[in-house]
């Protein structure tokens, strides 16, 4: 069992890198990633992270050191990008399989686990985008893994470890890593009727997880004492109770409606296990009691905060999936077959929207890619429906990891071939560069915030803020005028001057939006600019 889950870990890993560098980076959240990490390999400052020329002080910096080590070893480009986004998603699954049998002493639950957690659409999401959430949910297991150890090992070695790594998951996203972990603790300990006790080893651990998590604030804090207010009252107060302010405020229901999609189809195969078991579950089974009020914690309160986007609720899942892993093996097989016609149901949808895509014009899909994915896909879907020699809950596990390991080539196919579709602005800098060449002065960006442009361009460029949310900029940290050369403000007078003149250069590009162009009042502005192209939502002027 073991080898063959090893296996599938190094199928996944292999399919995950399949052209994992050849599709542009997703605006916003994955190209201002991927720009302060380029930032910060360009200009070696790796301890303030900076985003078009200015401070960006709304994450601590372990995401862009790990981009940075990617690019280091791979170059600046897409792949050195996401490399260890792979890695990453590889140790989640093994560390889910390591808790697994630590919760329950049995290999196959763990295996199971493991793959149901693999088989999570919200699991590929956060693999495939540059973010922080892939990253901290490693870290989050890490240290529970390292807990649990502990638990059973009783040895120094791994409470270090434990507080250590949970340092690093701090810096990663800041006191939000610590919320999980809590909770499980938590609910373990209260569930199992067990005593807190400290030992000495764990107040010189508090010390360790002090002195990591604290280490890039404490340094940029002393270089800048106003930022320890920004911090407390802007990033974690207010990000958690007044995410209007964000533009990231979702209703209490948001995750009610999300969270079943992002697990789909496991989350409702779950559910309904759960209930065909669950007076067994609850009362003779306290590691399901457990991570049944674990996963309904994370779910609750990280619904009562204000500030919601999808990957925020990814740290629930582990608990599901390990939940999940022990439920599989406690329902019928009838029920399991059920599942099983699911997956070859979304097996055969996949198949079918490969072949439609061919043949939809306002799609494009690369003959040369797409048809031998159709051809594995069908060979796939017909192995699992007529010569699969496996049992219902080995085949349920297996359609799970084969329809995920589908998808991700899927993805792969069509962003690279549909790179406006999948908000990438690589090919719009493309034509850029095509057309100006290295007499390219200055590319202008107006009312929107463009990071990939100034990473594809290896070079920074010019924001113009006029009403957007995005492109308000917090320069209240900022030392003298230097970064007025890559800002323009133009609710400032003297910023409206230093436009005109930008726009009056030579050999200077401007990109807008076509649905929100610069006003009749500046449009003036335009009339040294003798060539306009529309590409998709925006208009190029050169």
């Amino acid at each position: 069992m073991k080898s063959t889950f090893l296996k599938i870990l190094l199928l996944i890993f292999i399919v995950f890198n399949i052209g994992l560098g050849s599709f542009g980076l997703s605006e916003s959240s994955e190209a201002r990633y991927a720009e302060i990490s380029r930032e910060m390999v360009k200009t070696g400052d790796f301890l303030t992270p900076n985003l078009l020329g200015i401070n960006h002080y709304h994450k601590p910096p372990i995401t862009y050191h790990i981009t940075a080590i990617g690019y280091k070893i791979f170059g600046i480009n897409e792949y050195g990008a996401r490399f260890f986004l792979g890695i990453a998603l590889i140790l989640q699954i093994y560390l889910i399989f390591r808790i697994g049998k630590l919760l329950y002493k049995d290999e196959k639950i763990a295996v199971a686990a493991a793959l149901i957690y693999l088989s999570f659409p919200i699991v590929i999401i956060a693999s495939r985008n540059l973010t922080t959430d892939a990253y901290l949910i490693t870290f989050i297991l890490w240290s529970l893994y390292l807990w649990l150890q502990n638990k059973v090992h009783h040895s120094k070695i791994w409470i270090y470890a434990f507080y250590m790594v949970l340092g690093f998951a701090f810096l990663t996203k800041g006191p939000v890593a610590i919320l999980p972990v809590t909770i499980f603790i938590a609910t373990y300990l209260i569930v199992k009727k067990e005593r807190i006790k400290l030992s000495m080893h764990d107040l010189f651990g508090i010390i360790i997880f002090v002195a990591i998590s604290a280490s890039w604030f404490i340094a940029i804090i002393i270089d800048n004492p106003k930022l320890w207010n920004y911090f407390i009252e802007k990033q974690i107060v207010e990000r958690a109770t007044n995410a209007e302010k964000f533009h990231r405020s979702k209703p209490f229901w948001y995750y009610l409606l999300f969270a079943p999609l992002l697990g789909f189809p496991w989350v409702f195969f779950i559910i309904a296990s759960y209930f065909s078991n669950i007076k067994q579950a609850l009362q003779k089974h306290t590691i399901i009691k457990t991570l049944t009020i674990i996963s309904l914690l994370i779910f609750v309160i990280f619904s009562a905060f204000s500030s919601k986007l999808i990957l925020y609720i990814l740290p629930m899942y582990p608990f599901l999936a390990l939940a999940g892993g022990y439920l599989l093996y406690k329902i019928s097989d009838m029920k399991l077959k059920w599942f099983c016609k699911v997956y070859e149901v979304l097996l055969g949808l996949l198949l079918v929207g490969l072949v439609v895509s061919l043949f939809i014009p306002s799609i494009s899909m690369d003959l040369i890619y797409s048809l031998p994915l159709i051809v594995l896909v069908a060979i796939v879907l017909l192995y699992f429906i007529k010569f699969s020699p496996f049992n219902s809950r080995q085949k349920l596990q297996y359609l799970g990891v084969a329809f995920i390991a589908c998808l991700m080539l899927t993805h792969t196919i069509f962003s690279r071939s549909n790179p406006y579709t999948v908000n990438s602005v690589k090919e719009l800098v493309s034509f850029v560069k095509e057309k100006k060449g290295t007499d390219l002065n200055r590319l202008i960006v107006f009312d929107y915030l463009l990071p990939s442009a100034a990473f594809y361009l290896d070079q920074n460029i010019v924001t113009v803020h006029n009403k957007s949310f995005p492109t308000i900029r917090e320069i209240q940290f900022e030392e003298g005028d230097e970064y007025k050369k890559d800002y323009i403000d133009l609710r400032l007078d003297q910023d409206k001057e230093h436009f005109e003149l930008l726009m009056n250069q030579n050999n200077n590009v401007l990109i807008e939006r076509a649905k929100h162009p610069m006003p009749d009042s500046l449009r003036y502005l335009l009339k040294n600019y003798k060539h306009e192209q529309l590409l998709d939502k925006w208009i190029v002027h050169y």
